[in-house]
């Protein structure tokens, strides 16, 4: 598998007394899709519409919104009514509400076009003109760059099968689902969670990067080696908001799993997969910042590949 990857990443300091909402991602996310909607679309001069009437020409719409490529380049899309958006915000952790200056990262996956890339910018600069939420406060951006080498190449490959400890944190609620439930300590075993990464790996590699037939035909084999890695120790919560939407004047529900899961066996193999959708994030919502992952490998005799974004 072998996905691209851009980062950029802006700084803003809170002109008033202004205090980020515990969970901040959906306001961070807004106020870029707001700022983005202002940089006008690909093909006009005019800005983005509410509801965009050439969805998939526009940024906005392949950022946020993407629509489902025809015909669907991988069957796990199949059934599916959209896309995983490609825009992942780096948002501050659960909690952090003063934050001066205020640090945002955006990781896009995929090609990003110049123009794409220029639109993006742009709304960066243009976060500082709008509102933060209710208030009047608004914010100065001290800073705006790009993070590495646009569109680096993150080659996904497997490690070595060495036996070892891993701990896996999730830094954002991880919004897993099995059967339509929240996933809990009790159940999200390694096996559960390595479904979950390489499903997502495989759609975002069809869709915005490259699947090779052997990437799929080796799940079989990791899926009945997953099995095989134990839970030594979990220390999970399940944590529920809502968030608001400016837009629509509605709340949703949000909810995810915060905490770490300590993982014992042939964890080497997994680890590159496991530290490429610590990349790419997990589970719902991750255009709202939700399912980052940090890995760190606690024991694990020699330095196995890990999928380092190449140039």
């Amino acid at each position: 598998m072998r996905l691209p990857v851009t980062e950029l990443e802006a700084a803003y300091r809170p002109t008033g007394d202004f205090r980020l909402p515990h969970h901040s991602g959906s306001l961070l996310r807004g106020l870029l899709g707001r700022a983005l909607r202002q940089t006008g679309c690909a093909i006009s001069d005019e800005p983005c519409r509410a509801a965009c009437l050439r969805p998939g020409l526009c940024t906005y719409s392949r950022l946020f919104d993407p629509p489902l490529p025809e015909p669907l380049p991988h069957r796990l899309l199949r059934g599916a009514t959209e896309a995983p958006p490609p825009l992942l915000p780096l948002i501050p952790r659960p909690g952090e509400t003063h934050a001066d200056p205020l640090v945002l990262g955006v990781r896009v996956l995929g090609t990003l076009g110049d123009g794409d890339l220029q639109r993006l910018l742009a709304a960066l600069m243009d976060i500082p003109t709008l509102r933060l939420g209710s208030a009047e406060d608004r914010m100065e951006i001290e800073y705006l760059r790009r993070r590495r080498e646009r569109d680096r190449i993150l080659e996904i490959a497997l490690g070595e099968p060495r036996q070892g400890q891993l701990r896996v944190t999730f830094e954002t609620p991880a919004w897993l689902t099995h059967k339509g439930r929240l996933h809990t300590a009790a159940d999200l075993d390694f096996s559960s969670l390595f479904r979950h990464v390489y499903r997502r790996l495989t759609t975002l590699s069809s869709l915005y990067g490259e699947l090779l037939p052997e990437d799929e035909a080796r799940f079989p084999e990791l899926d009945q080696l997953a099995a095989s890695v134990q839970t030594a120790a979990a220390d999970l919560r399940v944590v529920r908001w809502e968030r608001h939407s400016w837009e629509r004047e509605a709340r949703h529900p949000m909810t995810g799993l915060l905490g770490s899961l300590l993982f014992d066996g042939p964890i080497g193999v997994f680890r590159p997969l496991l530290e490429a959708a610590a990349l790419t994030f997990i589970g719902k919502s991750t255009s709202h910042g939700l399912g980052r992952m940090h890995i760190d490998v606690l024991d694990l005799p020699g330095p196995p590949p890990s999928p380092r974004p190449r140039a």
